[in-house]
């Protein structure tokens, strides 16, 4: 009796693995919109590189200081400016008092920081390749500064190659405020699995994994190109 009930149960198995569907592809690899950040993907994380700058140019000691001004933190000047509470002349004002840096002293501490954004290499012409194919619609997903977009944008020409924006000052949301991963899902015009989102923070990837983004962590243009064909999309550069 035994040895019939293992041969039953034996039976039973191969007969669920013979009748059990071949997988598929999951729905993930039909990518219709793909959405980019800007600084640390698009651009450099400027906000770093700018700090030095600035700590060198007017001899500040306090880096930790200088940090917490520019960060994106909730409370901080940096954050306000960001969520267009501030614009950028009301932040050079503060950040100067802050730092007790004379007026006489009339370098724009608002060009350093924009400056320090520049196009990370290869990829403007990853972008460009992209949004030419007219494959997929093509997305910003950013805390940014108004004033630093159009800076950015007339010194690099890159918006027009993005169907849509999302920014941080339109909506009063950062990435650390899930709402405003729910506004970029009106904004991607398909389901969310359906939607490839580059960034470089693991936070926001989580953060977006959490509403069935399919997710890249930004690390280089050249691995970004190979993460990209995981997901089915081929690049000819």
């Amino acid at each position: 009796m035994e040895e019939l009930i293992k041969e039953q149960n034996y039976n039973e198995i191969i007969e669920n693995i013979i009748t059990t569907p071949q997988l598929k592809l999951p729905k993930s690899y039909d990518i219709k919109t793909l959405v980019f950040d800007l600084g640390g993907v698009y651009f450099t994380n400027g906000t770093p590189i700018a700090i030095e700058k600035i700590k060198t140019i007017y001899r500040l000691q306090n880096k930790k200081l200088l940090e917490d001004l520019f960060s994106s933190d909730s409370g901080s000047i940096g954050s306000q400016v960001r969520l267009g509470l501030l614009t950028i002349d009301e932040f050079e004002t503060k950040i100067r008092y802050k730092l007790r840096i004379p007026k006489y002293k009339n370098h724009h501490i608002w060009q350093f920081w924009f400056n320090s954004y520049v196009p990370n290499p290869h990829m403007p012409e990853l972008i460009q390749y992209l949004s030419k194919s007219g494959k997929y619609r093509m997305v910003i997903f950013s805390g940014n500064v108004r004033e630093r977009i159009e800076f950015l944008d007339n010194k690099y020409d890159f918006l027009e190659y993005f169907d849509d924006t999302v920014f941080s000052f339109e909506y009063q949301y950062n990435k650390r405020d899930i709402e405003f991963y729910y506004e970029l899902l009106d904004h991607i015009k398909c389901e969310p699995e359906e939607t490839l989102l580059i960034d470089d923070r693991d936070f926001v990837l989580t953060y977006a994994q959490s509403l069935k983004f399919n997710v890249i962590k930004y690390t280089s243009t050249d691995q970004l190109i190979k993460d990209l064909k995981k997901y089915r999309i081929e690049i000819a550069l």
